[in-house]
């Protein structure tokens, strides 16, 4: 990417649809488009005018019907980018869009980048690097909490909170570094104690900026649910029922489902991806073997399992085999299922094996006690990661962002424990590491590598 290129993209989902845009920045924006547009005003003095709507048709080289559109002028810097933009607003359809795309790369624009917009907006100082981030997180935000932590980020409240702990890092540094360059000035003992009080309180900032973390990246990314049971217990039939459509062929022949099958919905705010699996049984069908063991590895994998019990039938050998999948860092949900149906099944039995769970009683086909289902899944994810509010909770969302503040406090760290036992240089060292770890979050101290695989991330025109 050079300074002087000017980029084009389309800016709206390529479909049908009321309005599509096409964007141009750079400093030949102005010039590209009034090329190829035709209005009235534009013999007028002051055309363009700076953010005014101006109707008009674009035309071919040719002097070719192209489209009625509406075409705005934003002078630099006050702008996306900081440079000039301007955004052409057409009749929303793939060939249109495509079309207008094409004649202004012919009139000397072009195609930009994944994400070249806001990388510009990033590398002219509009934004920095979290507030990128942001951009992409409120874009692929699946849920309104995901868009309230996106929306923070766009706020610039990780920005704030990360300058403050490089700032605190800075001035535990100062004194450090005057020593070290004016020792004559420094001839009374140096002060561990303030050091390692204000290392620690360093310390602890981080680690508040940790809190709620893995709860944001639920709200973001999504969380994976696994439904699993033995064959026949009513696994598809509360797949449908959670996600109010027929999504799986239910049938009484047991093995019905024989892969896996995914639907997505919402959950107390939580993207949900919710995962029908095969029944796990004993068996020497190799294709229904192969499902079982995707049945096992979707658990595996799973942040939240409900586990099903069929209401009707008695306790078995493969209730067992099933009962004991889950593991401790797991949620977990049981459920008797087919209650509308006569009550074989013993709860007491699960009761004495669950005995801090709330069993959930629930018959899928009549759709009986599938909301309370969804109020004990609301539940058991927010005991998982932890009941803070969106208000309460920081604003880190990504694994990114927990690596690097998680990194930066294990600097901190190592300097406090050798901080009475090495020399000053070495402590000073270890924080000039946090303070240039905590960097890479806004973007000061990170490399073209890193930009361009976090912008390569983006969709066309942002």
């Amino acid at each position: 990417m050079t300074d002087n290129e000017t980029i084009a993209a389309i800016s709206t989902p390529l479909g049908e649809g009321g309005i599509g845009i096409v964007r141009l920045s750079g400093p030949e924006a102005f010039r590209i488009v009034e090329k190829i547009f035709y209005c009235q005003k534009k013999e007028q003095p002051d055309f363009p005018r700076p953010r005014y709507l101006y109707y008009g048709h674009l035309k071919d080289f040719r002097s070719s019907f192209i489209d009625e559109v509406l075409v705005s002028f934003m002078p630099a810097p006050h702008t996306y980018t900081r440079e000039d933009i301007v955004e052409i607003n057409c009749h929303s359809g793939i060939f249109a869009l495509r079309s207008i795309q094409k004649l202004v790369l012919e009139a000397g624009a072009r195609t930009a980048e994944p994400g070249e917009f806001t990388k510009r907006a990033f590398l002219s100082g509009r934004i920095d690097l979290s507030q990128a981030e942001a951009v992409l997180n409120m874009i692929k935000a699946r849920s309104e909490e995901a868009v309230k932590v996106a929306a923070r980020g766009l706020q610039g409240e990780l920005l704030r909170k990360v300058e403050s702990a490089r700032e605190q890092i800075i001035s535990l540094r100062a004194p450090l570094e005057a020593s070290f360059d004016y020792p004559e000035e420094f001839d009374e003992e140096f002060d561990y104690s303030s050091l390692e009080s204000g290392l620690k309180e360093a310390i602890g900032h981080l680690e508040d900026m940790l809190k709620g973390a893995e709860k944001n990246r639920a709200y973001q990314e999504g969380v994976a649910v696994a439904i699993i049971g033995k064959p026949n217990v009513g696994k598809s039939s509360l797949l449908n029922a959670l996600l109010q459509q027929q999504r799986a062929i239910v049938h009484e022949v047991p093995g019905t489902t024989r892969d896996l099958l995914e639907g997505y919905m919402n959950l107390g705010g939580y993207p949900i991806k919710l995962v029908d699996t095969a029944g796990i049984q004993k068996t020497c069908d190799p294709v229904e073997r192969q499902g079982i063991e995707l049945s096992r590895s979707a658990a595996g994998q799973a942040r939240l399992i409900i586990m099903v019990f069929d209401g009707s039938d008695e306790w078995s050998q493969a209730d067992e085999e099933i009962a004991v999948i889950s593991r401790a860092d797991q949620g977990l949900i049981v459920v008797i299922n087919k209650t509308d149906l006569e009550q074989k099944l013993n709860p007491e039995i699960l009761r004495e094996r669950y005995p801090e769970l709330s069993i959930v009683e629930t018959s899928a086909v009549k759709g009986y006690g599938i909301k309370e289902l969804e109020a004990a899944a609301t539940a058991e994810l927010d005991r998982i990661y932890g009941a803070e509010t969106i208000s309460e909770s920081p604003v880190v969302a990504s694994i990114r962002h927990e690596e690097i503040i998680t990194r930066a406090r294990e600097y901190l760290d190592n300097a406090l424990a050798v901080l009475r036992e090495q020399p000053l240089e070495i402590v000073s060292m270890e924080m000039q590491n946090a303070w240039d770890k905590l960097g890479e979050i806004t973007g000061d101290t990170v490399n073209d590598a890193l930009l361009d695989k976090i912008f390569s991330e983006f969709c066309l025109g942002k």
